[in-house]
């Protein structure tokens, strides 16, 4: 598989599934694998019934963090880090 293609899978996946989670094709246990980390259960959920078992004859294996159940508690944990971390950028 070229680069543009690969790009182009990933490309198509996205904007059919949303453009929230990550995706990427990698080499897995049976072979090139469609990997789409998602930011929740719920979200994953979602996605996986929405996907097909293979897509473009690649596997598709959907994972998300087993400690975020919903949007709520994603959105939650990406704002407490936000306040934990300190600004890069200070406009004067």
């Amino acid at each position: 598989m070229t680069p543009v293609e690969r790009d182009n899978i990933i490309l198509e996946a996205a904007l059919e599934w949303g453009a929230d989670a990550t995706y990427d094709i990698r080499n897995g246990t049976i072979g090139p694998t469609l990997y789409i980390d998602c930011s929740c259960k719920e979200e994953s959920s979602y996605i996986r019934h929405k996907i097909p078992a293979y897509f473009h004859g690649l596997y598709v294996v959907v994972t998300y963090p087993t400690d975020i159940l919903t949007y709520e508690e994603a959105d939650r944990l990406y704002d407490e880090q936000a306040l934990e971390e300190p600004d890069l950028y200070h406009p004067a």
